[in-house]
């Protein structure tokens, strides 16, 4: 039972690897054809152009959630050496983006083989307006909100510290609201 868990993370990037290619590569193949067959844009260097973010983001999520396997000295069996990053967890991590691009650019491939046309790629601007959102967010919780709406919390600060209670301001004239320690 040792090792079940990477065991089990083996078989799904391998399974999730495999069904990525099961679906990317018919549509790839029918929109290259759709594109060298076309009667408007025949040349396919604007289609390798266009699939240059898709093959990027493959490369990323092959090397880094491809399992590798060596093989063990003593028992000549398969070892797993590396079992990559777990490709199906949801945590919205960077590999979930990659997903979401490759997913947009089949999309796009998908609008060129029925539609002829390559206006589907439009979309793709819509990854770096998400990651722009994002990052915007992010900014927004480590550095604190914008100058503006400072100064209208340092103008709320002395409100509430002017704002004491009578009991306070009483013990403040008679000089008691300092900590008294006792002597021994």
């Amino acid at each position: 039972m040792a090792g079940k868990a990477s065991k089990k993370q083996v078989q799904t990037n391998l399974k999730v690897l495999s069904n990525l290619y099961k679906i990317m590569i018919p549509i790839l193949l029918l929109s290259l054809l759709r594109t060298i067959f076309s009667k408007t844009n025949k040349t396919p260097i604007k289609f390798f152009v266009l699939h240059l973010p898709l093959m990027a983001s493959v490369y990323i999520i092959e090397k880094s959630g491809r399992p590798k396997f060596g093989i063990d000295s003593h028992s000549n069996k398969k070892v797993i050496i590396n079992e990559g990053i777990d490709l199906s967890s949801n945590d919205g991590n960077m590999i979930e983006y990659l997903f979401d691009l490759i997913y947009l650019s089949l999309f796009a491939d998908f609008g060129r083989i029925i539609f002829d046309t390559n206006k589907f790629w439009y979309i793709l601007i819509a990854c770096p307006i998400y990651v722009g959102y994002k990052l915007y967010g992010l900014k927004q919780q480590f550095m604190g909100p914008s100058s503006s709406s400072s100064k209208k919390t340092t103008k709320d600060k002395k409100p509430q510290e002017e704002a004491k209670s009578k009991r306070q301001l009483k013990r403040e004239k008679r000089g008691e609201n300092q900590v008294k320690y006792r002597n021994r």
